[in-house]
C-alpha cells in the first residue's frame, strides 16, 4: 500500500486594457468605455466619474481588466487575482497472488488552478478537479513470452473548465458542472525469438452531468437555466471533446542477425474512431466531428555496435486524419481543419555513447 498528500497554493494575477481604443467605429463597445471608475464601474454606468488610477507604465490608456481598491474618490485600479490553496491525494493498493500475476487499485485526485479572463466584463473562473477509480493487473505468461495488462478506470470531473470564443474573438473559460469519464484500455504483447506482436485498445465513454447555462459565468451553475436572458448551452450528456470512444493499434516486429549487427523490419496500424469537435453542441453542428482514422507505417533498419540506421515511412497511404476543428473568431463560420502529418519517408541515424 502506498499514499501520499500534494499540498498545492496557487496565486495568479491579470492586469491591464483588453478592447479598442477611443477612435474605434464601435462607439459604445469599445474598450475604453468599459474601464473602471474610481467607483468600481464602468465609465460607460458612471460617466460622471473620474476613471480610477493605476500603474499606467504598460503604454494603455486605462484599466478595464482590473478590480478597484477602496472604491470611491480615492479608488485605485489592482490587479484581478485568482488564488487558492488545498491538497490533493493518492492511494494505491498492489497484490501478487503469484509471481507473475498483479492486480492495483488506485484512488487519486488532481487539480487546475483558476484563473483569470482577459475579457473585461467576465469574472474568473475557479479550479477543477477529476477523481480516478481504477483497478488492474499486469500478468505474464510462458515464460514470459506473453504479457497481457489491463486496467478499468472511472473518473469524476468536477467544475469542468472548458473555453469558447466570446466577444471580440477572445477567449473565455468559464466552469461548467461536472463531468464523467468511464473506460477500460488493454495490451497484449507475445514475444518469440525474433518476433514481437503488440495489439492495444481503448474503450472511453467521456460525459457531462448536469445542464450547463448560457449565465454559468455569472449565475450559481446549480441553475436550471429558467432565469432572466438565460438558456441552455450544453445539455447534460453531451459527449467530451476530441476524445474518441474507441482506439486500437497493432505492431509487429520482426529483427534477426546479420553480420556483425541486428535487422528489423517493424509495420505500425491505429485506429481511433470519430469524436466531437468542441463540448457545445451549437459549435459542433458548425464545425462538425473530427473524422475516424487508420493510419499505417513501416520501418526497416540495422543496427550494430554504437550504431543504428532506419528507413521508415509513416502514414503509408497518405491519411488525412484530423487532429482538430475550428473558427478563427466569434461570429466566423469557415471552418478550419488542422489535419495530421501527411505521407513522409525518411532516414534515421543514431550513436549510443
Amino acid at each position: 500500500m502506498t499514499g501520499g498528500l500534494r499540498f498545492y497554493r496557487f496565486d495568479n494575477t491579470l492586469f491591464g486594457f483588453a478592447g479598442f481604443g477611443a477612435g474605434n467605429p464601435g462607439g459604445f463597445s469599445t474598450g475604453e468605455n468599459r474601464c473602471l471608475t474610481v467607483n468600481g464601474l464602468q465609465h460607460r454606468f458612471d460617466l460622471g466619474s473620474p476613471l480610477a488610477d493605476g500603474d499606467l507604465n504598460y503604454n494603455i490608456p486605462c484599466f478595464n481588466v482590473a478590480d478597484i481598491e477602496d472604491p470611491g474618490p480615492n479608488g485605485v485600479a489592482v490587479p484581478r487575482r485568482s488564488k487558492g490553496s488545498g491538497h490533493i491525494h493518492k492511494l494505491n493498493l498492489t497484490y501478487k497472488p503469484l509471481p507473475a500475476v498483479m492486480f492495483y487499485a488506485t484512488w487519486s485526485k488532481g487539480f487546475r488552478p483558476g484563473g483569470i479572463n482577459r475579457q473585461p466584463d467576465t469574472p474568473g473562473y475557479a479550479p477543477d478537479f477529476l477523481t480516478n477509480y481504477e483497478v488492474g493487473w499486469k500478468t505474464t505468461f510462458l515464460g514470459s513470452k506473453l504479457r497481457w495488462n489491463g486496467a478499468i478506470y472511472y473518473q469524476n470531473w468536477d467544475g469542468i473548465q472548458y473555453s469558447f470564443l466570446g466577444p471580440n474573438s477572445l477567449t473565455v473559460i468559464q466552469n461548467g458542472r461536472k463531468a464523467r469519464a468511464k473506460g477500460i484500455e488493454t495490451e497484449l504483447n507475445y514475444v518469440q525469438g525474433g518476433l514481437s506482436l503488440t495489439a492495444s485498445a481503448a474503450y472511453t465513454d467521456a460525459k457531462t452531468r448536469g445542464n450547463i447555462c448560457h449565465q454559468a459565468i455569472v449565475v450559481d451553475p446549480s441553475s436550471d437555466c429558467s432565469g432572466p436572458g438565460d438558456f441552455l448551452t450544453i445539455p447534460s450528456g453531451s459527449r467530451l471533446p476530441i476524445t474518441p470512444k474507441f482506439k486500437a493499434t497493432g505492431v509487429a516486429r520482426y529483427s534477426w542477425p546479420v553480420w556483425s549487427g541486428k535487422a528489423h523490419v517493424q509495420g505500425v496500424i491505429a485506429y481511433q474512431g470519430s469524436a466531437p469537435s468542441d463540448i457545445d453542441p451549437t459549435a459542433n453542428a458548425l464545425l462538425g466531428k473530427l473524422k475516424s482514422s487508420t493510419l499505417v507505417d513501416l520501418a526497416a533498419g540495422y543496427d550494430w555496435g554504437k550504431f543504428d540506421l532506419e528507413l521508415f515511412g509513416s502514414n503509408i497511404f497518405d491519411e488525412r486524419n484530423e487532429l482538430s476543428r475550428f473558427v478563427v473568431c466569434s461570429i466566423c463560420t469557415q471552418v478550419k481543419v488542422v489535419p495530421g502529418r501527411p505521407r513522409t519517408f525518411g532516414l534515421r541515424a543514431g550513436m549510443k555513447f
